[in-house]
Parts: C-alpha cells; sequence; structure tokens
C-alpha cells in the first residue's frame, strides 16, 4: 500500500485523533487493554465505519462441502452486514447487538459469496467469447485467487475447485481428495481469511483481531504479505498480542495499546530503541506484568524455574549476565516505559561484595548461589524430592553433599584459579579510561597492575575454599562453587538418571508442591527474594 490513508482512533476521554499512513498497523496490547472492543469501535462508529470490514477472532470455521450461488450483489451484503437488506449502518445487527463476543458463523456467506462471483464471471465470459471471434482470456475470479495464495502458503496440497464445491488433495496424489468439512483448522483459516479480505470494499480497511489465530508461525507472516499485495488498495489493521506476530510484520506501523478502562482506549505510536531488540520492546510493551530478566535460555530448566518461582514477573530470557545487565539499563532508559518496574537477576559466579552492590543499585539482583542450576541442589530441595521419591531425605542429602564435596576436592586447583583469575579482571576494570598520555596511561596500568597481589589473592580463594570442606559448610559450598553439573551429580545420588532432578523440581513446582519449593528456595535469591511468591 503507497496511498496514504487516514484512520481516525478514539483517545481518553471521548476524543479522538486520525493517524495518517502508508503503512498497515499493527496494534499490539496485554489480555485486557481492548484490542477487540477497539476493533469493533472502529467498525461500527469510527468516521471510515462505511469502509471498514472486521474479521473477528470469535469465529466459526464450520466450512459447507457444497454451496448454491445467488446474485452477487445479494451474497455480498449477506456477507458483509448479515442480511441482503443491510448495509454498513445495519452492521450491529450483524453482530446480534454483541459485536465484541458473538461468535460469527459466516463461512457459508463466505463460500456462497465466491461461487456467486465466480458464476457471474464465468457467465459474462460466455457471453463475450460467443460475440467474439478472437480469443478472449478467461477472467481471474475471487476464489481463483484464493486458490493461487492458498496453495503457495500450503504448497503441499492444492485446491479442487469445481461443482460448486471445494475439496483438497495432497499435491501429485488425486486418489487421496477430501471434503472441505474435513480440512484441518489451518487449512480451512487460511481459506477463510483470504476469501474475506477479497470481499473488503474497493479501497477499505480490514480489521483482523488476532491475525494468528490458528495459523503456525511459519505461515503467518507469508500469508498476510501475500494478502496485503493481493489487496493493495486496503488499510490493514492488525489487532494482537502475540509477540512473535508483532515481530514479523516488519512493514506495520506498531501502536502500543497501553489500557482501556471501559470508554476510552489509551494508546501511543511505538518508537524504535537501537538498544533493545524489536522482539524484546514488543514483549515488554504486550505484558501488563512487571519485567524480570534472567541469565539463560527459554527451553531451560533455570529459566523455567525462575517462571514458576516469579508468576507476578514477565520473566525474559536473556542469555547472558551482561545481555541481562544491558537489557535493564536499556529499559530503564526508554521514555516510554518509565512507569515499568525493571529488574534483572544473574548469578552469582564470583562477584565481589562490592560488584554486587554496583549491581543492585541498578536493580540487578545477585543469587546467593554461585550458579543458578545450584538452586536444585539446595539441602530443602534435595530433601523436598527425596519425600516425594519416598526415599530418607537426611539419607539423601548426606549422599548429595558427599558427592559434591568430593567433586569440588578433585578440581579444588582448578576453582581456586577461576576464582582468583575472575578477581584479577575485576581490578582491571577498575583502570581509569579517562587517563590521556602514553607515560600516564603505562604509569596507571603498572600501577594497577602492582596492586594486585596474585599469591594473596591465592592463598586467600584456597583458604575459603579449604574452610568450607573442612567445616562441611553445604551453603557456602553452593554460593562459591560454580559448576553447572551439580545437579547431575545430585540425580545420581537420589537414584535418579542424569538430568532428572531438575526435572522432576519444575513438576512439583508446577504442581501440588509449589509453594513448598518456592519457600524453600525464597532465601537464594538474595535481595529479590522479597519478590517472591
Amino acid at each position: 500500500m503507497t496511498e496514504r490513508r487516514t484512520l481516525t482512533l478514539p483517545r481518553i476521554n471521548g476524543a479522538t485523533e486520525s493517524i495518517e499512513t502508508t503503512q498497515s498497523l499493527l496494534f499490539i496490547g496485554a489480555n485486557g487493554s481492548g484490542k477487540t472492543r477497539l476493533g469493533t469501535w472502529i467498525e461500527i462508529t469510527s468516521p471510515q465505519r462505511e469502509l471498514v470490514h472486521r474479521i473477528s477472532a470469535q469465529k466459526s470455521l464450520s466450512m459447507p462441502d457444497s454451496t448454491t450461488p445467488v446474485s452477487v450483489e445479494i451474497a455480498e451484503k449477506s456477507l458483509l452486514f448479515g442480511n441482503p437488506d443491510w448495509n454498513y449502518q445495519h452492521k450491529l445487527h450483524k453482530w446480534g447487538k454483541k459485536p465484541a463476543t458473538m461468535l460469527l458463523s459466516d463461512y457459508e456467506k463466505l463460500m456462497v459469496f465466491l461461487f456467486s462471483d465466480e458464476t457471474e464471471e464465468n457467465a459474462k465470459f460466455k457471453i463475450a467469447v460467443k460475440a467474439c471471434t478472437t480469443r478472449i482470456e478467461p477472467p481471474v475470479t475471487k476464489i481463483d485467487l484464493v486458490k493461487e495464495i492458498w496453495e503457495k502458503i500450503l504448497p503441499h496440497r492444492e485446491l479442487v475447485i469445481g461443482g460448486l464445491r471445494v475439496q483438497t488433495r495432497v499435491k501429485g496424489q488425486s486418489e487421496k481428495i477430501y471434503k472441505s468439512s474435513e480440512m484441518s483448522d489451518g487449512e480451512r483459516v487460511i481459506f477463510y481469511l483470504i476469501g474475506q479480505c477479497l470481499a473488503a470494499p474497493k479501497n477499505g480497511i480490514i480489521v483482523i483481531d488476532e491475525p494468528e489465530l490458528h495459523l503456525h508461525k511459519s505461515v503467518q507472516a507469508p500469508l498476510w504479505a501475500e494478502i496485503e499485495r493481493l489487496r493493495s488498495d486496503c488499510l490493514f489493521v492488525y489487532l494482537t498480542h502475540d509477540v512473535d506476530f508483532a515481530a514479523s510484520q516488519e512493514g506495520a506501523a506498531r501502536i502500543w495499546l497501553k489500557s482501556f478502562d471501559g470508554t476510552s482506549w489509551d494508546w501511543e505510536p511505538i518508537s524504535a530503541d537501537e538498544n533493545l531488540p524489536d522482539d524484546l520492546l514488543l514483549e515488554v510493551l504486550g505484558s501488563r506484568k512487571p519485567v524480570v530478566f534472567v541469565e539463560g535460555d527459554n527451553g531451560s530448566y533455570d529459566v523455567s524455574l525462575y517462571r514458576e518461582m516469579l508468576p507476578g514477573f514477565l520473566v525474559v530470557a536473556r542469555g547472558s549476565c551482561s545481555q541481562v545487565i544491558v537489557s535493564v539499563k536499556a529499559l530503564k532508559a526508554n521514555a516510554q516505559l518509565h512507569h515499568l518496574s525493571v529488574y534483572g537477576i544473574v548469578d552469582r559466579d564470583r562477584r565481589v561484595p562490592e560488584e554486587i552492590a554496583a549491581l543492585e543499585a541498578d536493580s540487578i539482583f545477585v543469587l546467593t548461589v554461585a550458579e543458578v542450576e545450584n538452586l536444585f541442589c539446595t539441602e530443602e530441595v534435595i530433601k523436598i524430592a527425596s519425600k516425594r521419591l519416598a526415599r530418607d531425605p537426611t539419607a539423601d542429602f548426606h549422599r548429595v553433599s558427599d558427592e559434591i564435596f568430593k567433586r569440588l576436592q578433585q578440581e579444588l586447583d582448578i576453582q581456586v584459579s577461576l576464582r582468583v583469575a575472575s578477581e584479577i579482571k575485576f581490578q582491571l576494570s577498575k583502570f581509569d579510561q579517562n587517563i590521556k598520555g602514553e607515560s600516564a596511561l603505562s604509569g596507571a596500568l603498572n600501577a594497577l597492575a602492582q596492586s594486585i597481589d596474585v599469591k594473596q589473592l591465592y592463598t586467600t580463594c584456597m583458604n575459603t575454599f579449604s574452610e568450607i570442606i573442612a567445616n562441611r559448610d553445604y551453603e557456602k559450598l553452593l554460593s562459591t562453587y560454580n559448576r553447572k553439573s551439580l545437579a547431575n551429580q545430585a540425580s545420581g545420588a537420589l537414584g535418579l538418571k542424569s538430568g532428572e532432578l531438575p526435572e522432576l523440581i519444575l513438576r512439583l513446582a508446577r504442581g501440588d508442591s509449589r509453594d513448598e519449593i518456592r519457600a524453600a528456595l525464597k532465601k537464594y535469591f538474595g535481595g529479590f527474594g522479597a519478590h517472591v511468591a
């Protein structure tokens, strides 16, 4: 769409504001932010309502096997307005006076419209052929266009159209044919969406509520790109809470639907932020919860545990600790998001108190365990798991602690060396970058290097670990011992296969042991513990 179009939108306190755009518009907002109600306002109330065709999320996908055509005018009015005697002023009646909630069942009307168009175009073609001695190209009807795009999106299937019915078959296998009513939800909704958009008024406004519904993520972007190309005369307005769909619509102007109080909407255009990935910004805007960034990747045991521990937060996995820190600072600096509560949680790793204090000043909290994976090895969690396995919790904890202390003893020099290296790196990070001149820089670096007593650091660290081992201080061990595989050793000590302990704890955290596990782990969240449910 290159033509500039105008859409009037409601504002707070009954005011309105017009948006001029050459792009499609995408509204993203959390559940309860009034997306569906906004769609109905655009269709029923807006100054452009005569041009609006809305495709509701609440729709029946019951597709008839065959149909009977009528005149195109009757079919079109029945589909667009609900009755051949109505016009755009009667749209409220089309929805049974419940435009936001009614389950619309108009698939049959869509099929009547498409086949009525097909019948009329073919009749015109027949008359033209009889009246002309030269070859005339057959018309491309609306159902031809539906077939073209449908098969482009689903290349392993093909539509068989004829005899006033639509059938489907596996491409190249004529014997594997099935009726339209036997199509999958995805196959039927793709047909429905293409057909509905073809029925929209010329130069119209097509409003789609939850455009991702029933569609596999791999087909969402290409489908809507093809439909927009087909109806380049129309303005497309998408209403969604799906972050992946919103991120895929790169050509759309994005609008954040912030809130709806029952009568008016608060919204604002989304400004790009070079410090925040597009999908991350959209994910935050699409949620009402305070945000907490954590280390790890989606699907990992540790991130899954965070989400069970912090149900009142939008938990966003950011991979490394540096990405957590950058994301927290970028979100706090974003003017659009100043109202949000934003936090970070990182592993303790080998951080010194000075570094921890600096992080927490920026709302980035540090676990009291060295690695988040160590949460699965805490005494409290081990005993909860043992009890659920109908074993002896005390004996099992002793077996786990024996195994982990043994492992630490075996790699003591490695752990001490890593901790000393981390401390050296931290001390070097204090180098004053504002110093100017070769000699000043050289002098400052030499002074800083000379102030780092490696022997003293090594001795101190070795004494720390030795004391932990001598005192059998298991909680201090978990706060100091950096080894992501400790949960595997704990699994074996409990008679489980490697990796099964985290799986078990997550199942319990999602079930009837949820409160017990949250209470057990709360203290290990350090300064963030007050936020654990």
